[in-house]
């Protein structure tokens, strides 16, 4: 056992025609049971990591036996696991970068082969010949933009230049001067057009032509422009369904250490026998046979327990895959670009709309903020329904300072409240219209809220 004395390798006294004194002796000795010792404590922690990771592990003096019933955690992968099935129904496991099947593709990222997901990235820094490890760089700008186009060229040597025209100007004479031709005069400037309103003493012009009508392109509703329409929203949603939601799971996990009956069993005699030693009770044959007989017990009832939240996990994980399956399905995607298409037909048709200033309301930000109202629904006052309530899809929009986000999707996402707002005043203004006027905007309404209710039956009959 480490920390007991053994018997040196040599003897403690040596002769005195060695050389060597008694405490030159002393020290080395010292050190060679130091480097002993260290070798069995290397020796013991090996022999302890092994036999915990064969769940064959024994307690030590000071631990008590019912702390290991609360299914306390020792050497257990932390992190979430994710359950995948494939199309032979066999359930993989993946840990993530802990997963034995993850490899490095050529993009830098880590892929695991059984699942397809990407569990990690990795992060190196390019390397530059030029780089020392200093700040060097220069703010020359020739040093910067290397080699023009056509090559280096020799400057021009302004002394010979100078030269050559001062003979040039004393070989001119008079006759060669050309008069310079008369200019023309400054034409009249036009008179000064006032913008703004008329003072109370003045007339408006009659003779001043009249301002070309605005034409606006919201009103230009021709089959290519809604198909135009229709392709940019399924690349805003496709730009924005990039979140992977996972199911939060409450329950603790298990210690594979109970599941091994060898390792409860001699863990129930243990408690036995102890407790028969500090007199607690007396060392009886049946007492012993029943202490076995539930041991069995509990390693079944822990093996069972185990079973049962792997098939669970494995539900949750077919249930998650058929719901994504059902988010990234074409026939929705279409469906919910037809739905953005329409409410943006009928808000073009609102007061406010047609009042705005001309760029003051684009469809970017209004496909982005009907995919964010899927999470409360956009009602009209009347309670007709126009933008369903779909967790189901609103779960994979990305969130605030979410990892997982792009660039465009952080673009969109930020944009995505200006939208909501337009569509909200736009709603609001049908009110201040009157019913003739209103007319073409309500139909449209009617034909998004049908849209709708078919958007919400198709992802509920999918998922």
């Amino acid at each position: 056992m480490v920390g007991q004395l053994r018997p040196p390798p040599f003897p403690l006294s040596l002769n005195h025609r060695s050389g060597f004194s008694t405490h030159q002796n002393c020290g080395a000795q010292k050190g060679i049971m130091q480097s002993i010792d260290a070798l069995f404590e290397e020796a013991d922690a090996a022999r302890r990591e092994l036999e915990l990771e064969q769940g064959t592990e024994a307690l030590d003096a000071d631990v008590d036996e019912a702390d290991l019933f609360v299914n306390a955690t020792h050497k257990i992968r932390k992190g979430q696991p994710v359950f995948t099935m494939n199309s032979r129904g066999d359930v993989h496991v993946c840990f993530g970068m802990q997963c034995e099947h993850v490899t490095l593709t050529h993009e830098n990222q880590y892929v695991c082969n059984m699942s397809g997901y990407v569990v990690g990235v990795k992060h190196a820094e390019e390397s530059d010949p030029g780089w020392t490890g200093r700040s060097t760089g220069s703010a020359n700008p020739d040093d910067l933009a290397g080699t023009p186009v056509g090559g280096w060229q020799k400057r021009r040597d302004m002394w010979a230049a100078s030269v050559a025209s001062y003979r040039y100007a004393s070989q001119i004479t008079d006759d060669d001067i050309e008069p310079a031709p008369a200019m023309a005069p400054p034409p009249a400037a036009a008179p000064a057009v006032k913008r703004g309103a008329l003072c109370v003493d003045e007339s408006p012009d009659e003779s001043a032509a009249p301002k070309k009508p605005r034409t606006s392109r919201k009103e230009n509703w021709t089959s290519e422009s809604l198909d135009k329409l229709a392709t940019e929203a399924n690349s805003i949603i496709n730009n924005l369904f990039i979140a992977s939601p996972k199911a939060p799971t409450s329950e603790e996990p298990l210690d594979p250490r109970l599941q091994n009956l060898e390792f409860v069993k001699a863990l129930a005699l243990r408690k036995y026998v102890k407790q028969c030693a500090d007199g607690e009770s007396e060392l009886n044959l049946d007492v012993l046979s029943n202490v076995v007989i539930h041991a069995n017990e509990f390693v079944r009832e822990q093996r069972a327990l185990a079973s049962r939240r792997l098939k669970a996990a494995a539900a949750r994980a077919k249930a998650h895959t058929h719901r994504t399956d059902a988010v990234f399905s074409g026939q929705i995607r279409n469906q919910l670009s037809q739905l953005i298409v329409s409410l943006w037909r009928a808000s073009c048709l609102t007061k406010h709309f047609l009042q705005s200033k001309k760029g003051g309301d684009s469809f970017g930000p209004f496909a982005s903020g009907i995919l964010y109202a899927l999470k409360r629904g956009l009602y009209l006052p009347d309670g007709t329904c126009v933008v369903p309530v779909l967790e189901e899809l609103a779960a994979y929009l990305p969130a605030l300072r979410q990892k997982s986000s792009t660039a465009k999707a952080k673009r969109l996402q930020s944009s995505s409240h200006r939208g909501i707002c337009s569509i909200q005043r736009a709603l609001a203004s049908i009110s201040e219209m009157t019913a003739e006027e209103a007319l073409p905007a309500r139909t449209l309404l009617r034909d998004a809220a049908r849209q709708g209710a078919f958007l919400r039956e198709l992802v509920s009959r999918n998922s």
